[in-house]
């Protein structure tokens, strides 16, 4: 049985922000499904991506403003946000608090995983 968190989960630093996979294929061997925690600083944001893989967000506390291809909207705890395949996004921190979110979406695979996760967790 894996059970994850933020201090036994492999980490990503980058400026403004910093993200935990608590679920992927790196741990627990899952080629379907991966849930990650990030948290933005105030005023920061995670920069404009995409990928192939559906994801949602879930906002778990703070707020933001998504980013959607072209579309924009302010976004809060409780706020769960659908970002279909391919398309260009990201979140900007608006507040004076850290905005945290959980990701789920369709695992990259290890390698990805080890890219944008690189940091493995003192155990």
């Amino acid at each position: 049985m894996l059970v994850s968190n933020k201090k036994n989960s492999n980490k990503g630093n980058y400026a403004g922000l910093s993200t935990n996979l608590l679920i992927g294929e790196l741990n627990s061997g899952s080629k379907e499904i991966s849930i990650q925690t990030t948290d933005v600083q105030p005023k920061e944001m995670q920069p404009i991506h995409s990928h192939e893989e559906e994801q949602c967000y879930y906002i778990i506390s703070g707020s933001g403003m998504m980013l959607i291809d072209e579309q924009r909207k302010e976004v809060k705890e409780g706020d769960a946000i659908f970002i279909p395949s391919n398309s260009k996004h990201g979140i900007i921190n608006i507040a004076e608090q850290v905005l945290t979110y959980l990701t789920a979406n369709k695992a990259f695979g290890k390698k990805r995983e080890a890219e944008i996760w690189p940091d493995k967790p003192a155990l």
